[in-house]
């Protein structure tokens, strides 16, 4: 194997998002299409400012409660086996679930009105996950609520919910489609698709039982009637549900002539995609990890709340990380302009476990007096530097210090400028601006003490 490609599995059998991008089909960029136009509908622009969103991950694999959301029918997951792990059943038993999908506590507006409080300016649902059950009852294809539930439509009380609670409407839609390509599909991970995935020498292709079979070929017109059920159930979600704001998709490079993005756009004029579809889009995901130069553009980094590194609602990853751990990743996502969507997963019932609520009423409670940091506030300028994430706002600019961070808090201003009033936002507390070698470099003083266990935002201005 060359080393190229032995550096890729390598990094796949340890990095979950990238060995499910690779058998998903993630197209590579949202920037490949030089004839592209970010949408600059006046009603799309509110992106750019986003700041915060919630990612709902929620489908049939709740109801079997330890085992995540599509993932769990597939046997052999690397980033499972490096945990010592094998959380998953057999396609057969998986797509079942469905018959048993009731969830009798499914209040949207409850989880939304938190989020909001919380700060979250857009909330994205899972409406049909890689398992191919829409959480809605479609009118095309056999595995939907309206064919396998209780017929009740998820996704329009996700939308009411959000209208009610102020956020922006997102619809999460995979194009690839398990249940739909299921016989022609190895449900056993790296067994040798040829579709850029990780391939373990030898693995047997597992069918619905997880048994081992030969892979049938494919009908002839089947990449045709593919590509039509899933143009027909986009056609659903951008026309039945009024307004969306922003459509993310996950995966399907392949099935990206099913509908192009001017065909959605004239659906819904002020909508805004991601490009893990089409190539392009109006702004770049980064899953489970920070870029590692600022981007241009709009860009979103998308991240797991509850411990684990599984989307779905799992029993053994009941508990959440702390909010520490979350104002600290915004932080830093906004002092590079972006947008953080930080993921849930409600249980079988429809409702959040308690520590969803818990975390959320923290960051609340920090917005309260420091969210003036986050929200209508720009990345620096290169101006200014620190050992702490900046943004700034004005005249005003603000260092995220994380719990971590060793203090004294560093300030380097560039033209010989002076610092002339820190203050801690939290409380007002004012701090003194020292400058003991003289040159551009300050210290911010007086926080020995004073640390509150999630991030501490400083103030200071300059002349």
């Amino acid at each position: 194997m060359a080393e190229k490609e032995r550096q890729r599995n390598d990094s796949q059998e340890t990095n979950a998002p990238e060995g499910q991008h690779a058998l998903i089909g993630v197209a590579d960029s949202a920037t490949t299409d030089d004839g592209f136009m970010r949408n600059d509908h006046p009603d799309a622009l509110w992106f750019g400012q986003a700041a915060l969103g919630l990612f709902v991950h929620f489908g049939i694999s709740a109801v079997h409660g330890d085992i995540d959301l599509s993932w769990g029918m597939l046997y052999g997951k690397p980033w499972e086996m490096k945990l010592g792990l094998e959380k998953s059943i057999p396609p057969r038993q998986y797509f079942a679930l469905a018959e048993r999908f009731r969830p009798e506590r499914f209040e949207p507006e409850r989880w939304l009105a938190a989020a909001a409080e919380a700060g979250c300016q857009y909330a994205v649902f899972t409406a049909r996950h890689h398992d191919g059950f829409a959480m809605w009852p479609s009118r095309h294809g056999g595995f939907n609520t309206g064919t396998h539930g209780d017929g009740s439509d998820y996704v329009r009380r996700f939308v009411d919910a959000c209208r009610r609670t102020g956020l922006r409407v997102g619809l999460y839609f995979s194009p690839p489609d398990w249940h739909f390509n299921a016989l022609y599909m190895s449900f056993h991970y790296g067994s040798g698709e040829d579709n850029g995935a990780i391939k373990f020498p030898g693995r047997a292709h597992f069918g619905l039982d997880h048994e081992p079979i030969a892979l049938p070929a494919k009908p002839a017109d089947w990449q045709q009637r593919y590509e039509a059920y899933v143009r027909a159930q986009l056609t659903e979600l951008l026309t039945d549900y009024g307004r969306v704001d922003l459509l993310w998709f996950d995966g399907g490079r392949d099935l990206a002539g099913a509908m192009s993005v001017a065909e959605i756009r004239q659906m819904q004029p002020a909508i805004v995609i991601n490009g893990r579809m089409h190539g392009t889009g109006d702004f770049d995901t980064f899953e489970c990890r920070l870029p590692t130069a600022r981007p241009d553009g709009w860009w979103e980094h998308c991240d797991i709340w509850p411990e684990g590194p599984w989307w779905g609602d799992v029993a053994s990853s009941a508990g959440y990380r702390p909010a520490a751990w979350m104002l600290a990743t915004l932080s830093r996502v906004r002092a590079d302009g972006g947008s953080f969507l930080v993921n849930v997963g409600p249980r079988a019932d429809g409702e959040l476990p308690q520590a969803a609520y818990d975390r959320l009423a923290e960051v609340k409670s920090w917005m309260a007096h420091s969210g003036e940091a986050i929200f209508g506030a720009e990345p620096g300028d290169g101006s200014v530097t620190s050992q702490a994430p900046l943004t700034r706002k004005g005249d005003t600019w603000y260092a995220h210090v994380p719990p971590d961070m060793e203090l004294p808090l560093a300030v380097e201003l560039a033209g010989g400028r002076t610092l002339v009033e820190a203050w801690l936002l939290r409380d007002g507390m004012r701090l003194p601006c020292v400058n003991r070698g003289g040159g551009g470099r300050w210290t911010i003083e007086g926080m020995d003490g004073k640390r509150s266990g999630l991030v501490d935002i400083v103030a200071f201005r300059f002349g």
